[in-house]
Formats: C-alpha cells, sequence, structure tokens
C-alpha cells in the first residue's frame, strides 16, 4: 500500500509553541470593560434545597436505572428544572410523599 503524501502547510498555519498571537482583526481586551448589572428585583426567588433524610448523602450514591416514556421523562425534567429540583432529589421527594400518603 502507498503512503499518501503530507499535505502542504501555510507558514501561518502552522503553531509554534510560545509563538501564539491572536489574528490581526481579533479586537482586544479592554481594561474598562462595562460591569454587567443585576437587578435584584429581577432575579427568580431562590428555593431553598432539599436536604438528604438522616443518614443518607447525595455524594456517592448508586445509580437508578430503569425505563420511562419519553413523553413521562421529559414532562419529569421539565417539573424539576421549573423547580429548581436535580431529578433524584425530585424522585426522593416523590418517593417520600407517596409513603406518607400510602404508609410505610
Amino acid at each position: 500500500m502507498s503512503k499518501k503524501p503530507a499535505a502542504t502547510l501555510s507558514a501561518n498555519l502552522v503553531a509554534v509553541k510560545g509563538a501564539a498571537a491572536p489574528a490581526a482583526d481579533m479586537p482586544g481586551r479592554s481594561a474598562t470593560a462595562p460591569a454587567l448589572a443585576v437587578v435584584p428585583a429581577t432575579l427568580p426567588k431562590a428555593t431553598p434545597e432539599p436536604q438528604p433524610a438522616a443518614g443518607q448523602s447525595e455524594a456517592g450514591g448508586q445509580p437508578l436505572n430503569f425505563r420511562v416514556s419519553d413523553a413521562f421523562r421529559r414532562e419529569f425534567k421539565v417539573y424539576a428544572a421549573q423547580r429548581g429540583l436535580k431529578l433524584n432529589e425530585l424522585l426522593r421527594l416523590s418517593f417520600e410523599a407517596y409513603r406518607r400518603q400510602n404508609g410505610n
């Protein structure tokens, strides 16, 4: 099998370590960049994060894998996102509510 000939590269396409420079038409950083103003009245209300039950920790948890329909998955994710919850937090809260309603 014959080797494919190496492509010829233009000198300005080859990077040389330590000699990097921005393109000529790239705008530079200015020391007087405008500051972003945050208006507290426009920030969403923070919802308190649910705490793990006693003796349980979110870190080091085990994966729980099962299949659900596309529609349920989408609805579950949207519901969690709208309330600022992680998916595992919503699942845990749902399970706790189910147990309270139906008994342990």
